[in-house]
């Protein structure tokens, strides 16, 4: 589970960036979202952790309203309906649409330049990795495989190129990919955490914020990694860095004030502006494709909610609101409003594995059942053969090893299973080498898809 806290490590990093976090994954602190690769109950810092986090000793500032139409749609993460999913709605609040179910973490939504996909990262098969998705919440695909923490996806703006931050070389680095997840390769690498890339509108250049000089800066380099150049220099932390869509500025959120308030400044660093004054914590700033509001998400009233404001300042709305966390909004390109709210998505199956109409299947060396670790036994060599099944009713097994079997691929576990209400145990043949989904023998079921995820991660990287 080395590369979950990692992940973990890195989102708290990236939340906490402006209070001077370090570590590989996650969320924030006291209203922080859930980790990755964990259970939902509990925080993983790398989900909603703010990179410029502040206490909030007083809530709304007294702004007037937008008046002006805002376009386009705005995706978000959320856990308003439990855990934490990817949704969209149109720029003025309407039509929210939630686009993933499921009981593992979603987070950090990014449009594609074409308004036709959103990357976002997910644990859903036990380690924080990069997917996309159709704007409609069809066509779900992974595109990284790295079995370490994949966060905080940015599109180039011709669509063929996608920039992200992984742990995958044992520290938060910058690196680039294939739309598709092909041709990795590492565009930083220093021992500070360089985190929230963000594409220039020409393609040429990547900002970023990154701890290299003690206190979270904001830098940009060129599309390849080369020419380096600092573009703040304040005692306070600077983060969460996002271009606009003329290239001619760079909004992101200091500290500079005692509070995490949204900044612009113009793309060489110059002429700093505060935009926002609140006694609050602003982040994850994301521009309106015409350059004429700026989103981001705000701590102002008890929990995160987002809120749309003028790109001068001068007026502000809230859009998003919930008991929940509405946190990382990223404005779509030119994209007409949703006429109503999409359907619902379809949950994640229930079970972990498919029932075998076997009866043989599992019972001996020659078919033995595949996935045999047991997570919750982690660190008792005596059980690293154990399976992860449940009796008929859902009762928990009891278990015990009985031999360890080589084989030419690995090695079977040979176990000794009983439940409560069973007449005598069975034995069952384990192969924890060869990872497939497994099947439940006859006379068994299968756990949650969370739990098996976990035996699946556990399994392979102990």
């Amino acid at each position: 589970m080395k590369a979950n806290r990692q992940f973990l490590v890195i989102l708290l990093i990236a939340f906490l960036y402006g209070c001077q976090i370090s570590g590989p994954v996650v969320e924030e602190t006291e209203t922080v979202g859930r980790i990755l690769s964990v259970p939902t109950e509990t925080p993983r810092a790398w989900v909603t952790l703010a990179p410029d986090n502040a206490p909030t000793p007083s809530p709304t500032p007294t702004i007037k309203p937008i008046s002006a139409l805002a376009r386009g749609r705005i995706a978000f993460q959320s856990d308003r309906d439990g855990s934490l999913e990817i949704y969209v709605m149109n720029a003025d609040g309407s039509a929210v649409s939630r686009l993933t179910n499921n009981p593992a973490v979603d987070v950090f939504p990014s449009w594609s330049p074409d308004a036709d996909s959103i990357a976002f990262t997910s644990d859903r098969d036990g380690y924080p990795e990069i997917f996309t998705i159709n704007p409609d919440g069809t066509n779900l695909t992974k595109i990284t495989e790295s079995f370490s923490a994949n966060v905080f996806a940015d599109w180039s703006p011709d669509g063929k190129k996608i920039v992200f931050v992984s742990g995958r070389d044992g520290n938060d680095e910058i690196y680039v990919m294939d739309a598709a997840g092909d041709n990795v390769r590492r565009l930083t690498d220093d021992p500070a955490q360089d985190l929230f890339p963000s594409w220039s509108p020409d393609g040429e250049r990547i900002v970023f914020s990154t701890t290299r000089d003690v206190n979270a800066e904001i830098y940009a380099m060129d599309g390849d990694g080369s020419n380096l150049s600092r573009l703040t220099d304040d005692p306070a932390a600077d983060s969460n860095p996002s271009w606009s869509p003329d290239g001619s500025r760079i909004a992101f959120i200091s500290l500079r004030d005692g509070f995490a308030n949204l900044y612009v400044m113009n793309a060489d660093g110059s002429d700093v502006i505060q935009l926002t004054t609140f006694k609050s914590t602003v982040e994850v700033p994301s521009w309106s494709y015409d350059g004429m509001f700026i989103t981001f998400a705000a701590e102002m009233e008890g929990s995160r909610d987002i809120y749309v404001i003028n790109a001068n300042g001068t007026a502000l709305n809230k859009i998003a609101a919930s008991p929940g966390e509405d946190f990382y909004p990223d404005w779509s390109p030119m994209l007409n409003f949703l006429p109503e709210a999409l359907p619902e998505p379809t949950a994640a199956a229930e079970d972990a594995c498919v029932n075998s109409a076997d009866p043989n299947y599992g019972f001996s060396r020659e078919n033995p059942i595949q996935l045999g670790f047991d997570p919750r036994l982690q660190g008792e060599q005596e059980f690293e053969c154990l399976p992860w099944l449940l009796g008929p009713q859902g009762q928990p097994l009891g278990t015990e090893l009985l031999d360890e079997i080589p084989t030419t691929d690995g090695k079977l576990c040979e176990v000794s299973v009983f439940y409560e209400g069973q007449e005598a145990a069975e034995i069952l043949y384990f192969d924890i080498f060869n990872f497939e989904q497994p099947k439940a023998p006859v006379g068994y079921t299968c756990g949650s898809p969370y739990e098996y995820l976990k035996a699946l991660s556990a399994a392979r990287y102990p």
